[in-house]
């Protein structure tokens, strides 16, 4: 009976050993890989929550950036009428007010205005007073008409920086900045025939 214990004893060993070496081996192989798996999965997953925060911290930020853009477009372009609007009084008017004006306004409002603008804006009225003082002196109408020249020259300068898409256009039309002179010689005319 020992004997069959024994031998009992070493078949169960001999099935434990078998079992130990060919389960053992993948069972604690596939946990490993699992393990791996995990660790991978959990770095992935942070790396994807890192892109994704800065994603959105960049979406934030654009959208922040775009709504100033929007608030700051709305005064830049009532300022770009505005300076019209002086600019139109300056032409039409007693030049040394409406050359006051221009100067006041233009302190208020000069970083509202595009680059050029604002230079075209300065330049304008600038030479309509050195235009108004060529006439009271009867200095050489070449000096006149040049200061003239430069203050016309302000209502393109506008029009080129704002150009504005018409409300109904078709993608295939183009739209113009149109030309002031014929506006600029009617004023002229009319402020002759006035003096």
């Amino acid at each position: 009976m020992e004997t069959l214990i024994s031998l009992l004893l070493m078949i169960s060993c001999f099935i434990a050993g078998v079992f130990v070496r060919t389960f053992f081996p993948s069972y604690f192989g596939e946990k490993g890989k699992n393990l791996a798996t995990k660790e991978d999965i959990t770095e992935i997953t942070r790396k994807v929550q890192s892109v994704r925060h800065e994603y959105n911290s960049l979406v934030e930020e654009l959208k922040a950036r775009h709504q100033l853009r929007m608030a700051a477009l709305d005064r830049r372009l009532q300022a770009h009428q505005e300076a019209f609007t002086h600019w139109r009084k300056l032409i039409s008017n007693d030049p040394d007010d409406a050359i006051l004006a221009c100067q006041t306004w233009w302190e208020k409002n000069c970083l509202y205005l595009e680059p050029n603008v604002r230079q075209a804006f300065v330049v304008a009225f600038t030479n309509e007073h050195a235009r108004s003082q060529f006439v009271k002196i009867g200095a050489d109408s070449k000096l006149i008409s040049d200061a003239w020249d430069k203050v016309m020259a302000f209502p393109n300068i506008v029009f080129e920086a704002i150009q504005l898409p018409p409300h109904c256009q078709k993608p295939s039309q183009k739209h113009s900045t149109g030309n002031f002179r014929t506006i600029a010689r009617e004023t002229e005319a009319h402020r002759r025939s006035i003096s």
